[in-house]
C-alpha cells in the first residue's frame, strides 16, 4: 500500500461521502435539456415545418422529459463528495464510475454560483478549478447556501504567500479582518460598460435568432402578410431604399439594448475586495457568483481596451491563473473585471503586484518586423492587380492601405518594459492590451531564431508562465539573452509560493 492509498483509506474513515441537495436534480435536468436543444436545434427547426411532426410532438416531448428526468435523478444519486483534511474526493457517473481526488493545494479557484432558481430554493453550486485542467474540473451542483460558503472557505484555505506589507505597499487583511473593497460597479458605470460592448455582434446574434425562428413560422407569416393590400406592397417597393437607414439604426439600437441588458445581468452589484491575501469577486443578477483567488496564485494580469472604452476612460482587466499546458490561444481560468477607471486599475495592480518601480530596460522590435508585416499584407495586391476588375482593385487597394496603417501603428506601440522583478508587455492599436508578469513566476524562457534572425543577430523571446506565454519578437540577441539570464536568476533566487 502506497502513501496516497493509505491517506485515502484514512479519509474515508474520518468523513463519510455526502450527497448534494435534492435541487441538484433540477440542475442536471436543465443542463441536459439545454445541451440537447443547443446541439439539435437545426434539426428541430426543420421538423417544425413538417405537419406530421406536430401530431406526435406532445408524445415526443413527454418521452424526452421523462428520459432527461430519469438521467438527472440517476446522476444526482450517483454523485457524492467527501471533504478530508487536505483533499476533496468526488465520485460520479452512472454507466461509467469516476473517482477524482483533488488536493487542496492544487485548487486554483472555487466559484460559488446561484442561478435564479437556486436563489429561490436557497441553494448554490460550487465549481472547482485546478492547475491540472483547462477549466472547471469538478462541480458540486447544489448545496445549501451557507454550506456552500463553508465549503468554499475550507477548499480555498492556503498558506501565506510570503509577501509582506513592505512588498506590496498595501495593508494586507488578516484572516479574521473584513475584506477591504477596492472596486465597486454602480448602475451608471454599468450603463457605460454596456455602451462600450460589441453592439454589432449582439445585433447580428439577435437577427440570426429571429431568422432561425422565422423560417419555421413561414406559413404563419405568409398568412399574416396576405391581408396587406397590393397598393401597400407597390408603395413599399418605391420607398424601401429610404427605409435602409432606419433599419440600420434599428439594428444598432437593438444591439445597444442587448448590450445594456447583458451588462446589468452579468455585472450587477459587482464588487472586488482584498481579503486574506487574495481577491474576492462577487456580483451578478439572474446568476450570482462569488469566488476568491490567493494573490500568489495570480500568474498574469491583462488589461484590454477598445476605442470606445478608452474614450470613456475604462479598461477591462483579466486575472489569469495557472492552467494545463498553457499555450498561446488557449482558454484558461480568469477573473474578468470590466469598466475599471485609472484609479481602480492602479489599486488592482497594487494589490496583486509589488510596485513596478523604475523601468530598467525597454525592448522594442527591430524594423525587420515592420517590413515583414507590410510585405505580407501587400502580397494580396499582386493577383488582384493582374486578374481583378477595376472596382475590385480599388477596394482591395484601400483595404491593404488600411492594413498597412494598422501594422505601422501596432509596431509603434509594441514594447516590453523590464525591471529587476517584473515585465510589462504593451501591444495593439485599436484594441490595446497590456500584460504584467512577475519574473519569479516564470516556468521557462525560450529564445527562438532562424537563419534570417541569426544573420541580423535577432531572436524571438518567449516568457512562459503557468497562464500562457508573453512573447516579444525581433529583439537584439544580446538583450534577449540578458533578459533570459535575469529571469532565470530571479526564479532560482526567490522562495515565495508562486502557484
Amino acid at each position: 500500500m502506497n502513501e496516497s492509498e493509505g491517506h485515502n483509506e484514512q479519509l474515508e474513515e474520518e468523513a463519510p461521502p455526502r450527497r448534494q441537495h435534492l435541487a441538484g436534480v433540477i440542475h442536471y435536468f436543465l443542463r441536459y435539456t439545454w445541451v440537447f436543444l443547443r446541439s439539435f436545434w437545426p434539426a428541430l427547426a426543420g421538423l417544425a415545418v413538417n405537419d406530421s411532426f406536430w401530431k406526435y410532438s406532445h408524445w415526443a416531448a413527454i418521452g424526452f422529459l421523462i428520459l432527461v428526468g430519469v438521467v438527472a435523478l440517476l446522476q444526482h444519486l450517483r454523485f457524492t463528495f467527501q471533504v478530508g483534511e487536505d483533499v476533496l474526493v468526488i465520485r460520479k457517473g452512472v454507466l461509467q464510475r469516476e473517482r477524482i481526488a483533488i488536493a487542496f493545494d492544487r485548487i486554483q479557484m472555487v466559484h460559488v454560483e446561484q442561478a435564479w432558481w437556486q436563489q429561490i430554493l436557497g441553494v448554490a453550486g460550487l465549481r472547482i478549478d485546478t492547475a491540472g485542467s483547462s477549466g472547471t474540473e469538478v462541480e458540486i451542483a447544489a448545496v445549501k447556501l451557507k454550506e456552500a460558503h463553508v465549503l468554499k472557505g475550507v477548499l480555498s484555505a492556503r498558506p501565506a504567500s510570503g509577501r509582506s506589507e513592505e512588498d506590496t505597499g498595501q495593508e494586507i487583511p488578516t484572516a479574521n479582518a473584513p475584506g477591504r473593497a477596492i472596486i465597486s460597479l454602480s448602475l451608471p458605470r454599468l450603463f457605460k460598460i454596456g455602451l462600450t460592448q460589441n453592439h454589432l455582434r449582439n445585433a447580428l446574434i439577435a437577427f440570426g435568432s429571429v431568422a432561425a425562428f422565422a423560417e419555421p413560422l413561414q406559413g404563419v407569416l405568409t398568412q399574416w402578410f396576405s391581408g396587406v393590400p397590393d397598393y401597400a406592397w407597390w408603395a413599399l417597393k418605391f420607398v424601401w431604399v429610404l427605409l435602409i437607414p432606419l433599419l440600420a439604426i434599428g439594428v444598432v439600437m437593438v444591439g445597444i439594448l442587448i448590450s445594456l441588458i447583458g451588462a446589468v445581468i452579468r455585472y450587477y452589484n459587482l464588487e472586488v475586495q482584498a481579503v486574506n491575501e487574495g481577491l474576492k469577486l462577487s456580483g451578478g443578477l439572474l446568476k450570482k457568483f462569488e469566488f476568491q483567488v490567493p494573490i500568489h496564485k495570480v500568474q498574469m494580469l491583462e488589461g484590454a481596451s477598445g476605442v470606445l472604452q478608452r474614450f470613456i476612460g475604462f479598461e477591462t482587466y483579466k486575472i489569469h491563473q495557472a492552467r494545463a499546458q498553457a499555450e498561446v490561444g488557449q482558454s484558461g481560468m480568469t477573473m474578468a473585471i470590466p469598466g475599471l477607471e485609472r484609479d481602480h486599475a492602479d489599486q488592482l495592480n497594487g494589490v496583486l503586484f509589488p510596485p513596478f518601480g523604475k523601468v530598467e530596460t525597454i525592448l522594442r522590435p527591430h524594423k525587420l518586423m515592420l517590413v515583414r508585416m507590410v510585405v505580407v499584407r501587400s502580397l494580396i495586391l499582386i493577383p488582384v492587380m493582374v486578374w481583378g476588375t477595376a472596382l475590385l482593385k480599388v477596394g482591395v487597394t484601400l483595404w491593404v492601405a488600411w492594413r498597412i496603417l494598422v501594422a505601422v501603428k501596432q509596431f509603434d506601440r509594441l514594447r516590453l518594459e523590464v525591471n529587476s522583478t517584473q515585465v510589462k508587455l504593451h501591444q495593439g492599436w485599436i484594441r490595446q492590451r497590456n500584460m504584467r508578469v512577475e519574473l519569479r513566476k516564470l516556468q521557462r524562457v525560450v529564445l527562438v531564431e532562424n537563419w534570417l534572425l541569426r544573420k541580423r543577430s535577432l531572436v524571438h523571446i518567449r516568457l512562459h508562465t503557468a497562464a500562457g506565454p508573453v512573447m516579444m519578437r525581433y529583439i537584439p540577441k544580446e538583450r534577449g539573452q540578458a533578459l533570459r539570464d535575469a529571469a532565470l536568476y530571479e526564479v532560482e533566487s526567490r522562495s515565495e509560493p508562486w502557484m
